[in-house]
């Protein structure tokens, strides 16, 4: 449903953890990655002026023009993550499934310096001119230590996630820190919207894990979950409903294709974030980021 396909596919949702695994994985993948995928586009000199309002707000940084975007869109969570891990501006950086590597460039805007990102769907590697690199590799290909090790919603889009896991331990540099932010199963939208939940995502989605799942996973790696923070937002709401009326997210019709529908909407999507923040307090939030670092 995110690019209307409305192509069907089975899953399983595992008795013993409640993590969600799709059955058969396509041959072909690419027809649900196409050139157009989001997290493969550039950016035009405006858009990425914004997004560096936007990244510097999210920073912490006093920033009008990145305050409005939060506000008519969303927080930029990928750099409020990296500022709550408490990286310091040196920490050697890897981000895991980065796309284009738009968050590493964000993070180079802030002051970052040692910032590497690995994708094996790129067309090819990246290096840009101010010294980040993105690289067309798995991560089982990658060598060296990185103190901090980032999944931003890539982890689930991975089919041997135990593997993934272990790879990461090896990376890390002692007292580093893997965050890993997926969509949960363990949440009220999976519940609530069960095939129509907007961050199923079928077939782009492996896998759908839960806090249990991935405890299980953390220490067959050889690692630990010393936190998770709720990151669900109203998108689980107004987009879910959307593919209950078989809206694609694609659709002129969507609430996510105008800034002006949204401002139309506000009162209900005002609504709808009250109730994701009530969720997330809960633990309940269908987005969640765990903060991973070696076992003792």
């Amino acid at each position: 449903m995110l690019l209307g396909l409305r192509d069907t596919f089975t899953y399983l949702e595992c008795a013993e953890c409640g993590c969600v695994q799709l059955l058969e994985i396509p041959e072909d993948m690419s027809k649900y990655y196409p050139s157009n995928y989001y997290s493969f586009n550039e950016h035009g000199k405006l858009k990425t002026l914004l997004r560096r309002q936007w990244a510097s707000y999210a920073y912490g940084r006093p920033n009008p023009i990145g305050w409005i975007l939060t506000q008519a869109y969303f927080p930029n969570l990928a750099i409020q993550v990296v500022r709550r891990s408490g990286a310091p501006k040196s920490s050697r950086i890897l981000d895991v499934g980065c796309g284009s590597g738009r968050a590493l460039l964000d993070l180079s805007y802030l002051g970052f310096t040692d910032l590497t990102g690995a994708d094996p769907f790129i067309g090819a590697d990246l290096v840009y001119p101010n010294g980040v690199r993105v690289l067309k590799r798995e991560l089982s290909s990658m060598s060296g230590e990185f103190d901090l090790i980032t999944f931003h919603y890539s982890f689930e889009h991975m089919d041997r996630p135990a593997k993934v896991l272990k790879e990461t331990q090896r990376l890390l540099s002692r007292g580093g820190t893997a965050i890993v932010r997926i969509p949960v199963a363990s949440s009220y939208a999976w519940r609530r919207y069960g095939v129509n939940w907007f961050n199923m995502d079928p077939p782009r989605h492996f896998y759908i894990h839960t806090f249990k799942s991935m405890d299980i996973l953390a220490r067959q790696a050889g690692l630990r979950i010393v936190e998770t923070v709720q990151e669900g937002g109203s998108g689980q709401f107004w987009t879910s409903e959307e593919y209950e009326r078989d809206i694609p997210h694609n659709d002129p019709r969507t609430l996510g294709s105008s800034l002006f529908k949204r401002l139309l909407a506000w009162k209900q999507i005002r609504a709808w974030r009250r109730r994701s923040d009530e969720l997330n307090r809960n633990q309940e939030g269908d987005l969640v980021g765990f903060y991973l670092t070696h076992a003792p």
